[in-house]
């Protein structure tokens, strides 16, 4: 009998071994899965953020096909004593003095008649957080030198260069990890120069890094009541990461075509209402269908279809700027512009230049009834804001004279007055 009792502790105590052993392997691979987690994140986070700045800033910085001609054919020197790149560390100084963005800069290819010391991408304009960094930044070097303005084009580049889609990159120097980003950069008349860069430290990140191996170290040898604690900490950092995840899936920019989405451009919406009414301002909206875009997906297929929805995104972009329009993608083929502070004649004018943009882009349709390339119908209705008026009836109204292009031929501007 007492053999027998011996026998059960014993299995008992192997099983308990057992299940202390999965208990540890598990608490390990959480704890690894946390930081891996939390670094994939941060890495993310702090990438997105970089991408969204820069551009912020593609959309802000205006520079002419002349004075991009300009900026090529003057010297480093020259380059940083110059107004247009003074206002564009200007303009970049209070972000850079509250972060850890080091250099923003625009480079562009170089033709190869054009190239010198042997480097084929050259900086055409350049703000730098600190002299200190542009200093350490040029090494040996007279940090004047023309020859520090011209490098060469790495893989991100070629990337973005090729597909026109911002993105970014985690790489190292002697002086630790950063992370840079590219966007694409066109000049007020529309012609692509190069990219927009931004450069930043990321230390804290190798903080966050280190400090959850030291966890992960210090958790191997604690008790279970630990154990249980750093289980609860990893669930609610993984509640924060959801909530984060889910802060970020709503942001203000439609992932495809990089126009405003519906959430943010509804904002934008009250606020430039309110503040027309205020001051008795011109609002004028503009509701854009693509015609037979069903067709173009079914016959086409999808990832063409998504395509050409970035190229009239990027139109409208174009176009809509010239008069401060807001463009939005407010469904799958529907874009809505709002230009504040602009009549009926100008809205109208316009929409007739956005339609003679998406003509003369010549995206082939051939399973279009109009004609063997893409169009799109438009309408189009002004009005001040009034109180007793809301912006559901504006809407109505665009509606309306988008349903009269439609109705009478499409590929045109309707306007309700």
């Amino acid at each position: 009998m007492e053999e027998l009792r011996l026998k059960k502790y014993d299995n008992i105590k192997t099983c308990f071994k057992i299940l202390i052993s999965l208990w540890v392997f598990i608490f390990i691979v959480v704890i690894i899965y946390s930081n891996y987690q939390m670094y994939s994140y941060v890495e993310n986070e702090i990438g997105n953020n970089a991408i969204t700045l820069g551009t912020y800033i593609a959309n802000t910085v205006k520079l002419s096909n002349e004075e991009y001609l300009y900026l090529k054919s003057i010297t480093f020197r020259e380059l940083l004593d110059s107004e247009i790149n003074k206002e564009f560390e200007k303009t970049l100084k209070n972000v850079m003095d509250i972060s850890d963005y080091k250099y923003v800069y625009l480079i562009s290819r170089l033709e190869e008649n054009e190239k010198k010391y042997g480097k084929e991408v050259i900086y055409l304009l350049d703000a730098v957080c600190n002299m200190e960094t542009r200093i350490k930044e040029a090494k040996d070097r007279n940090y004047y030198d023309d020859i520090i303005r011209y490098d060469m084009s790495d893989g991100l580049f070629k990337e973005v260069e090729k597909t026109k889609i911002p993105s970014y990159k985690i790489a190292k120097n002697k002086w630790g990890e950063y992370i840079y980003a590219y966007i694409p950069f066109y000049t007020v008349e529309g012609n692509y120069i190069g990219l927009i860069g931004i450069d930043m430290d990321i230390k804290e990140l190798k903080k966050t890094r280190d400090k959850y191996k030291e966890v992960i170290r210090i958790n191997i040898i604690v008790n279970f009541m630990v154990g249980l604690l750093s289980f609860s900490l990893y669930c609610y950092m993984k509640k924060v990461h959801n909530d984060l995840k889910k802060e970020a899936h709503l942001s203000g920019i439609d992932d495809l075509t990089h126009v405003f989405n519906r959430r943010k451009f509804n904002q934008i919406f009250i606020e430039l209402w309110e503040r027309a009414k205020m001051y008795g301002q011109n609002m004028s909206l503009m509701l854009i269908d693509l015609d037979y875009f069903k067709e173009f997906n079914d016959n086409y297929g999808h990832f063409a279809g998504d395509n050409m929805l970035k190229s009239i995104g990027e139109i409208l972009e174009k176009e809509s700027s010239k008069h401060g329009g807001y463009v939005c993608r407010y469904g799958g083929d529907e874009f809505v512009i709002l230009f504040p502070n602009l009549d009926i004649t100008k809205a109208e004018e316009a929409g007739n230049n956005i339609l003679v943009a998406i003509n003369n882009a010549r995206i082939e349709h051939q399973y279009s009834p109009i004609g063997e390339f893409q169009t799109a119908s438009i309408g189009v209705t002004s009005m001040i804001p009034k109180d007793g008026i809301n912006i559901n009836e504006f809407f109505n109204y665009a509606d309306a004279a988008l349903y009269l292009s439609k109705r009478y031929g499409r590929n045109k501007v309707s306007v309700w007055r």
